[in-house]
């Protein structure tokens, strides 16, 4: 078994056809299992994350948390009484709440400035609420500019969190990982892990989140958490047919945000092929024509995905590589064009043999 505690994160997006009752149904399932904490995502037009949680809680007995809340979607105070709320469900299990700016989808939906700053406020300010303390958000000029608080005004919960709540970053560039070492309490290593494992970025990256974490506390008990993409079938072509879109999205959003061409070409990705992809998505290419130009490599780069037999070699790869690295849990997420049969795939043919 496992060294590991092993996560499942509810992508809701890529579950839009499932209702509620039935994602009950697999997360009492994978607690049966052996999963040791269930996460779902935070995404405008999909399930509400805090009451699909609280269903969780009314059904399972392992720890919840949002992978990730972002930080444009929930104002502070919001987002402090809905975690105190579900901490009630909890009976002492512990809560995560990951924070970050989103995907890059983001900003089709919201205005998204000044995202580390915002970052910033939301962990002190959140932190201050669930801690008891009264919070004037004069003091957090960001937030108060950008949700239109009163500045005169003290915001103070009427009641507190009935279980432990932890803050994690979910921002992986450099400025975000300082933010989350110096003012939240652990880490998420975001879908796009296994890429940048192949560019050797992330030692650099894990290390500016430690030297961030204030003098006193010990890096080796911040938890981190290694996100898996992963998806499973029997058939493996159906398998990485589903997640096609999902990869080349990220391959591009890698591009985009910083990654130079060598680090893409180590993700094993051609340059001509994402500057290819890059010019149709631009130029508005259709989810069919964009699927046409992802190619092997860039679902490769970012997702195990095949069968069971297929991703387990490269699977005890990464786990070997996380261990190293100080993970302390693997989080798979999006498991798997059939989500019941990818469910039972990992727990019961993956998961055993990590």
């Amino acid at each position: 078994m496992s060294t590991f505690e092993i996560g499942v994160q509810f992508h809701l997006p890529t579950y839009c056809d499932v209702p509620l009752p039935h994602l009950v149904e697999l997360a009492k399932e994978g607690e049966a299992k052996g999963i040791s904490q269930l996460w779902v995502t935070d995404n405008l037009r999909s399930r509400q994350s805090f009451v699909a949680l609280a269903a969780m809680a009314c059904n399972v007995n392992i720890k919840l948390g949002t992978a990730v809340t972002v930080q444009y979607f929930r104002n502070p105070v919001d987002l402090a009484d809905s975690i105190a709320t579900l901490s009630e469900l909890m009976d002492g299990r512990e809560l995560s709440i990951g924070l970050g700016r989103g995907n890059a989808r983001t900003p089709r939906f919201v205005r998204t400035p000044r995202p580390v700053g915002i970052l910033r406020e939301t962990a002190q300010s959140l932190r201050r609420l669930l801690n008891g303390d009264g919070v004037c958000f004069a003091d957090y000029p960001a937030l108060s500019d950008y949700y239109h608080f009163n500045p005169d005004a003290t915001f103070q919960l009427d009641f507190s969190p009935a279980t432990p709540v932890t803050i994690i970053c979910g921002s992986n560039g450099p400025r975000g990982l300082a933010v989350g070492g110096k003012h939240m309490d652990g880490l998420i290593f975001g879908g796009h892990y296994m890429a940048a494992l192949r560019t050797g970025r992330v030692p650099e990256l894990l290390e500016i989140f430690d030297r961030s974490i204030p003098a006193g506390k010990d890096p080796a008990n911040a938890p981190r958490v290694a996100e898996i993409k992963i998806s499973l079938a029997r058939d493996a072509d159906r398998a990485r047919q589903f997640v096609k879109e999902s990869a080349g999205i990220r391959v591009l959003n890698m591009y985009r945000r910083g990654y130079t061409h060598e680090d893409i070409e180590r993700m094993g990705v051609d340059m001509p092929d994402i500057e290819r992809l890059d010019l149709a998505e631009q130029r508005g290419a259709s989810p069919e024509e964009f699927d046409s130009l992802v190619t092997d490599s860039m679902i490769d780069a970012i997702f195990l995905a095949g069968t069971p037999g297929d991703c387990l070699e490269r699977m005890l790869e990464v786990r070997d590589t996380a261990r190293r690295q100080g993970f302390g849990q693997l989080m798979f997420s999006e498991l798997g064009p059939d989500v019941d049969e990818a469910m039972s795939l990992l727990c019961d043919e993956v998961v055993p043999a990590l």
